[in-house]
């Protein structure tokens, strides 16, 4: 697999997309961003209950708001990821049916969403409760079952779960390097802020929607 060839082909379906990806990107970012403030203000709150020996009605409160926060922030986090991901796959494919809706498309299946995330996660800790390397070994194995959801809606989770467990079959190192090789950019956006993501970010899920395309097949 080539690297460079990849990320040179990202670079370019980018520039041809008929939507910015630059602009998707930052409309998901204000709205992480929102759901960010709101984390910071319960933070907040929490600090101020245990500084001032709150009554017991007070922290009842808290945990309740912070409980469907949780639940909130979960919906909406997922919606984004597979929403996004949807769209870096029609840029990398050079779709022209791409829309800014593409980053609420997976409204019509989110309950599978929701669950492929979460089974995943747990794979995902299971795994690493072991190990520090088995738990990485086990986020490469799933790596594509978002994907392979967004490109086939209609497949159920531990199908998407079983597919990329075996699309990867062979291509875990490869994957891993690939991922590694964004490091520095990674670190350009850290330095600045998180202002470079607005680049970084789909440059990287669009490279990452053309591996699965390479390996898919």
């Amino acid at each position: 697999m080539n690297r460079e060839a990849l990320k040179t082909d990202a670079k370019d379906a980018m520039s041809q997309a008929l939507i910015s990806p630059y602009l998707v990107t930052v409309i998901m970012g204000v709205i992480l961003t929102v759901l960010s403030v709101i984390q910071l203000f319960l933070d907040k709150w929490e600090e101020i209950l245990e500084n001032t020996h709150a009554d017991l009605h007070q922290w009842q409160s808290f945990i309740i708001f912070s409980i469907v926060f949780f639940v909130i922030y979960f919906i909406i986090s997922t919606l984004l990821e597979f929403g996004y991901s949807t769209y870096c796959l029609k840029v990398a494919k050079r779709d022209e049916s791409m829309s800014y809706g593409d980053l609420f498309s997976s409204a019509y299946y989110l309950l599978k969403a929701l669950g492929l995330s979460l089974m995943v996660g747990i794979f995902i800790t299971l795994w690493t409760l072991l190990l520090i390397i088995p738990g990485i070994i086990a986020a490469l194995r799933y790596s594509q079952a978002v994907f392979i959801m967004v490109e086939n809606p209609d497949k159920g989770i531990f199908q998407c779960i079983r597919e990329s467990k075996e699309i990867m079959d062979g291509h875990l190192w490869e994957y891993f390097v690939l991922n590694l090789s964004f490091i520095l950019w990674i670190l350009l956006a850290a330095v600045t802020c998180g202002l470079a993501y607005i680049y970084v970010y789909p440059y990287m899920t669009v490279t990452l929607a053309n591996y699965y395309i390479e390996i898919k097949d």
